[in-house]
């Protein structure tokens, strides 16, 4: 009797290990394939940058704001645009996919420590949730909060694989940046800009309980400076953190004509290009 038990656990246990085994290679066929689109999102980026001199960001969240108000971007921009959202929907599909195949138990358990999975992962969230976040601010208009609302569910179990990883690696394996990052290494940088803006119309209000938070996106942002954690695009000139700084400056100013902090210094002598 206990041999039969014996035999159908072996017998249970090669099933899974086979299914594990099918499911793993058509993922790993399909996150291939997935290259492609992470190559046209790319890009898209360079695209908006040389051609336009903004962030991608800004330019996705632009162009989904006049789709919403029915005031259509230009032809070629308007194609751009759908390639890139064409490209973001099929990278979300892939990951959800995934994510549900992990949830679901029909992966190895050691499925989200594998360094080919968290390094596609985390370079897909650094490059695509950006996109995925313009998206949400540009059709609700800026209404709503990303962060505690909007957030899918792929991006904050790809971050918690990342961040697991990071814990078992040696401090010695990690060196300081020399130059800026080519993404801003928090896939939520421009979310946090969001809120930023809209607690800057709040202070412009009277609002004044909103300036602690203010400054603590000013010390946010002034680490990932200094650590270099943050691509040049951002200091674009037509960019929502550039549109932050302005109002964020002009409002310190008044309110203290001798102001100045760690960031007024980087932003006015430009250290981050150094």
């Amino acid at each position: 009797m206990q041999d039969d038990h014996a035999q159908i656990s072996l017998q249970i246990a090669a099933s899974m290990e086979n299914k594990y085994s099918r499911n793993i290679a058509k993922l790993e066929i399909e996150l291939s394939e997935k290259q492609c689109n992470m190559a046209e999102i790319e890009r898209y980026k360079e695209s908006c940058e040389k051609g336009d001199g903004i962030a991608y960001y800004d330019s996705f969240r632009k162009h989904n704001i006049d789709r919403s108000r029915e005031s259509p971007a230009s032809f070629w921009d308007e194609i751009l645009d759908i390639q890139a959202n064409s490209d973001r929907e099929c990278l979300a599909r892939f990951w959800d996919e995934i994510i549900e195949l992990w949830e679901g138990h029909a992966l190895p358990s050691d499925f989200d420590s594998q360094n080919k999975l968290i390094n596609a992962g985390t370079e897909y969230g650094r490059l695509v949730e950006p996109l995925d976040i313009a998206h949400y601010y540009g059709m609700s208009n800026g209404n709503g909060n990303y962060l505690s609302d909007g957030r899918p569910n792929r991006h904050k179990v790809l971050q918690k694989w990342m961040e697991e990883k990071e814990k078992t690696r040696s401090s010695r394996c990690r060196s300081e940046r020399s130059k800026l990052a080519s993404l801003p290494q928090d896939s939520c940088f421009w979310a946090r800009v969001e809120e930023a803006l809209k607690e800057m119309k709040n202070l412009e209000q009277g609002q004044q309980q909103k300036l602690e938070r203010l400054e603590m996106f000013e010390d946010y942002a002034t680490r990932l400076i200094n650590d270099r954690n943050i691509s040049s695009d951002v200091f674009l000139e037509g960019s929502s953190f550039m549109e932050w700084w302005k109002e964020w400056k002009e409002y310190q100013r008044n309110q203290f004509p001798e102001w100045t902090s760690p960031l007024y210094e980087i932003m006015e002598t430009k250290s981050w290009k150094r």
